[in-house]
């Protein structure tokens, strides 16, 4: 009896995670919208945006999505749909979060590997877990040209491996563009320690047109680590895309840099991707300086210095 009393205080000290509360925010959301009690003076967040490129700038189409190791809403394993809705974007590049096998799917299915036969799309994996027969963690689909790429340690004592991807792709010759992919943890203080690793990993690395995406775990858009995260990629896509059958909260982001264009972006919401995952995709379109000024080195081989 002591020990399951233990074991009960020790769950009621854990934060709730975002799945656990999400139909109590949606409930919340609706009653606001209802008697008008959003925050005054607070500026609403758009699910989406519509603009044109401006001149000289060239279209980078990009995706974020959090698969659920291939498995449904409808508690079923279908890699080939997560596939059709990747081939159906559209896009240059899309992060993948929770590609693999985690207590779910399929066991022995490379989703890595797949995948890239599947979309016809290049797979960069980095795993953050590993087992004889299946790998699990975050992956870049891409089209174009791969410069360099590197994981990056995200992993914080006592808690779930995490981890996140930087690639510099080639949009165009002379024109590069790095792309980040990642996937925070459950807990304010290990997304906080999270963003850390990832400023200064941009501070160490040469200066470059840069977004950065994947699901965040973060709901709150006043949270210390979207903060941190926007003084240093002002712009930000943000739509509710969480959980796929009531979509309410705001876990998906694609963050870039002053220097690139935000034009455009929306959850996907189709009969396929309502049941393909818990979480929506997050598309969206950017605008990379057609003329840019590359630092010396980026060029040639692939490098893991990126």
């Amino acid at each position: 009896m002591m020990l399951f009393t233990q074991h009960r205080k020790r769950r009621m000290t854990q934060p709730p995670s975002p799945r656990r509360i999400a139909p109590a925010i949606a409930l919340l959301n609706r009653l606001r919208g209802r008697r008008g009690l959003d925050q005054p003076g607070r500026k609403p967040i758009p699910d989406e945006r519509h603009q044109t490129l401006p001149d000289g700038h060239l279209p980078l189409h990009i995706a974020s999505w959090n698969i659920h190791s291939s498995v449904g809403i409808d508690a079923r394993f279908a890699p080939d749909r997560i596939a059709q809705v990747i081939r159906g974007l559209g896009v240059d590049a899309i992060g993948l979060q929770e590609v693999g096998w985690h207590h779910r799917g399929e066991m022995g299915l490379d989703q890595f590997a797949y995948l890239a036969e599947q979309t016809g799309m290049r797979a960069l994996a980095a795993p953050t877990k590993h087992h004889r027969s299946a790998h699990y963690g975050n992956a870049l689909l891409t089209r174009l040209p791969v410069k360099g790429v590197e994981p990056i340690d995200l992993s914080q004592p006592m808690r779930e491996p995490r981890g996140a991807l930087a690639a510099r792709l080639e949009l165009a010759p002379g024109v590069e563009v790095r792309v980040m992919v990642a996937h925070f943890g459950l807990d304010p203080w290990e997304r906080n320690a999270q963003v850390g690793r990832i400023l200064a990993y941009l501070d160490r690395v040469p200066p470059l047109p840069t977004l950065f995406m994947g699901d965040l775990n973060e709901w709150l858009p006043s949270a210390r680590c979207l903060r941190r995260l926007s003084a240093r990629l002002p712009d930000c896509a943000a739509p509710r895309s969480f959980h796929a059958k009531l979509p309410t909260l705001r876990l998906d982001r694609i963050f870039v840099s002053s220097d690139l264009r935000l034009a455009g972006y929306g959850v996907v919401r189709t009969r396929q991707t309502r049941l393909a995952s818990d979480h929506l995709p997050v598309r969206a379109l950017i605008g990379v300086p057609a003329a840019q000024a590359t630092a010396k080195g980026h060029h040639g081989l692939e490098s893991s210095t990126i």
